[in-house]
């Protein structure tokens, strides 16, 4: 399967010409440095033991804030800033707690 097809049945989202790849990966790494750092590391928790569970073990497990990382970003000054700037519609300024 070429790059195109691959691109046509979702399996990447862009296709970039070897010149201009690198400046889109630095593009994407400003943009994941700048992004919120609880959630990320959420993400990779849950990601990392949900390779042991069925989806919905995961669900419950997230909704009943059993994971670590997610009940801290429940209660996080993070969290609350999410909800604050989507309802402001402005950027979200992250600062880790």
């Amino acid at each position: 399967m070429d790059v195109l097809e691959a691109h046509r049945w979702g399996l990447v989202n862009e296709v970039h010409p070897a010149d201009q790849l690198e400046e889109r990966v630095w593009d994407v790494a400003r943009l994941l440095a700048s992004g919120p750092p609880l959630v990320f590391a959420s993400i990779k928790e849950v990601a990392r033991a949900a390779e042991a569970l069925t989806f919905q073990d995961a669900m419950n497990r997230i909704t009943k804030r059993q994971f670590r990382t997610v009940d801290e970003l429940y209660d996080s000054e993070d969290g609350m800033e999410g909800f604050r700037a989507f309802a402001e519609k402005r950027e979200p300024v992250w600062k880790g707690r």
